[in-house]
Parts: C-alpha cells; sequence; structure tokens
C-alpha cells in the first residue's frame, strides 16, 4: 500500500502545471517592420492575428476586444480582435498577441488579398494600423445606454441588411455594424473596449 501511495504522490509530482489556451496563426504571417498604432508597433501581420512590440507595460490584457482597421495603399479592412496574450520579454519591451476572431471567410480573404498585393515586390509591408470607434460606428455617443445602442444597432441593422440592401457595400457595413453591436451590447466586453479608449 505504502508503494502505491508514494508512486502516486511521484506521478502527481511529475504533472506538469495546466498551460493557458494558445491561440496558433497558421496563416501567412507579413513583415510589417515597426508599423506604430495605438498599442505599440505592429511587427508581423497574418489574416489570423498579429503580434505587437511596445516599449511600456501594455494598457491592454488578455481578453480585451476591439475592432482594428488595417490600411495599405489607400484600401481598409476593419477586423474584430481580442488580445490573446501580453508577455514580457525584456526590461522594458512587451508583446501583445492579438487574434482575429470573429472574421468571416469574406474578411480574412480581404486582409489576405490586401496584404498580398501590398507586399507584392516589397520587402516590408508598409501598412497601418487603428483602432476604430465602435461608437461611431453605430452613430452613439460613448456614454450612451444599452438601450440607447441597441436602438441604434436595430435601426442600421434594418437599413443594411443583405435583405433590404443586397448590395455588397451594405454587406460589408452590416458585418461591421453587427461586430460593433456585439462588443458594446457585452457589460464586459465593452468595459474593457473602454479602458483601451481612455488609454487611447
Amino acid at each position: 500500500m505504502k508503494w502505491i501511495k508514494s508512486k502516486l504522490k511521484g506521478e502527481k509530482a511529475q504533472t506538469p502545471a495546466p498551460e493557458r489556451p494558445k491561440v496558433s496563426r497558421a496563416g501567412k504571417r507579413y513583415d510589417t517592420r515597426m508599423t506604430d498604432s495605438v498599442l505599440g508597433s505592429v511587427v508581423d501581420l497574418s489574416p489570423d492575428g498579429a503580434r505587437v512590440v511596445t516599449r511600456s507595460e501594455p494598457n491592454v490584457r488578455a481578453g480585451h476586444v476591439f475592432e482594428i482597421a488595417i490600411a495599405c495603399d489607400g484600401e481598409r479592412v476593419f477586423m474584430l480582435s481580442r488580445v490573446a496574450w501580453t508577455r514580457k520579454i525584456d526590461k522594458d519591451l512587451w508583446n501583445i498577441g492579438l487574434h482575429f476572431f470573429d472574421s468571416d471567410a469574406r474578411s480574412r480573404m480581404d486582409l489576405e488579398k490586401l496584404l498580398d498585393r501590398c507586399a507584392a515586390g516589397r520587402e516590408l509591408l508598409p501598412t497601418s494600423v487603428e483602432v476604430e470607434d465602435l461608437y461611431a460606428v453605430l452613430g452613439v455617443p460613448r456614454e450612451s445606454s444599452l438601450d440607447q445602442i441597441r436602438t441604434a444597432y436595430r435601426n442600421l441593422a434594418r437599413k443594411f441588411h443583405p435583405d433590404h440592401a443586397p448590395d455588397e457595400e451594405s454587406s460589408r457595413r452590416f458585418s461591421r455594424i453587427s461586430k460593433s453591436y456585439m462588443v458594446l451590447r457585452d457589460e464586459s466586453l465593452r468595459r474593457r473596449y473602454d479602458q483601451l479608449l481612455k488609454a487611447a
């Protein structure tokens, strides 16, 4: 019996501590080499996410959600992003991992096309990355109540829903409206997003 107990104790001690879930970026990565953004310098982009380097402790934490606009040569693609992790890599250097998590197949394809086109014949990708104002997308002030946000979303959704406006531009607009509402209707996501806006 002692032998079994000691064996179990030994196995328990060898069991590794559970790791946080990893978000892998399987897509092709594009070297942006220090594209500035409100979060820091974007050092690589892919259709799945981005890595950002900052010289001070990040003002975002894992779980923060916001929309970013990736622009190149006058064209913009909007992606809903979640902070997957933050990691200190040196005394005054931090990494932030972004995961583009709620992008439909078309958004991912649009981003990949944009990145491929901009990267053609260039060593570095000349992009800009901005955090978008989700309140502006819905046309409401930042101090709006949930009811005001819901009303604005319903009015815009009625106007731009593919059933009422079948053109491609309306479809893209409806997708942005829906993603903005998804963040702002959730109390926890909205609070984190507001913290990011204040820090910006």
